[in-house]
């Protein structure tokens, strides 16, 4: 009888500390930042590739139409929505390493704000 006891309890604590440890594991995997992060990146990234595609794009032409973008707010809005979408099973990680590598080409996309315009092709590769 005794033993039985001791063998309940010993099952039982196990049985706790593998829930636990389940917790946690689901914790982890499922909450990858906070949802104040989340939206606060998510709105980043629309405003850097908002600014990207306008400095690259905007003034050019395709088939002899101009390229023009919506206004800001509606444009950011879409983005922002998009960006929330993309990025839902990302980590910090690579959330933060994608914004490293927009803000660099925010950087190299400013020198075709002042350039010339002209004619773009675009083609199937």
């Amino acid at each position: 009888m005794r033993y039985r006891k001791k063998s309940t309890a010993v099952l039982a604590s196990v049985g706790v500390i593998t829930g636990i440890a389940g917790a946690i594991y689901c914790y982890k995997s499922r909450f990858r930042m906070s949802l104040k992060k989340y939206t606060q990146y998510a709105l980043y990234m629309a405003v850097l590739d908002d600014e990207i595609c306008r400095n690259e794009l905007e003034g050019y032409q395709i088939d002899h139409e101009e390229i023009v973008f919506p206004p800001k707010v509606e444009s950011l809005q879409y983005r922002y929505h998009l960006f929330l979408q993309m990025n839902r099973k990302k980590s910090k990680a690579q959330v933060l390493q994608e914004i490293a590598e927009m803000e660099k080409r925010l950087e190299v996309s400013k020198q075709y704000a002042d350039a010339p315009k002209g004619e773009l092709e675009v083609g199937i590769v």
